[in-house]
């Protein structure tokens, strides 16, 4: 085995932190979806001529689509205290 070898240094099982990934992506996918109705709200009540109610639904797609990193970053910092290897083949994935 190498220096890089996952199995060395993963604290838990394949298995769990594959359970982890797939909670994670869940909540991106969940979140993706929300922004694309949000956007999709705010060009409809856009285009009914509602300028004001549009943009402050535009606003919150906004904050929805800085929800995504945040998500990512807890993700990471999560898989990174519970003792996932940065070599894992499956802690490189970000959603």
């Amino acid at each position: 085995m190498t220096d890089h070898d996952p199995d060395l240094k993963l604290k838990l099982s394949r298995n769990n932190e594959i359970k982890i990934r797939n909670r994670y992506e869940t909540i991106s996918i969940a979140n993706d979806i929300a922004i694309a109705v949000v956007f999709i709200a705010g060009s409809v009540v856009g285009l009914m001529g509602y300028s004001t109610v549009s943009t402050s639904i535009f606003l919150v797609g906004s904050f929805a689509m800085a929800a995504r990193p945040a998500i990512r970053l807890m993700r990471r910092t999560y898989l990174q205290r519970i003792g996932a290897d940065e070599y894992s083949q499956t802690s490189g994935y970000d959603y």
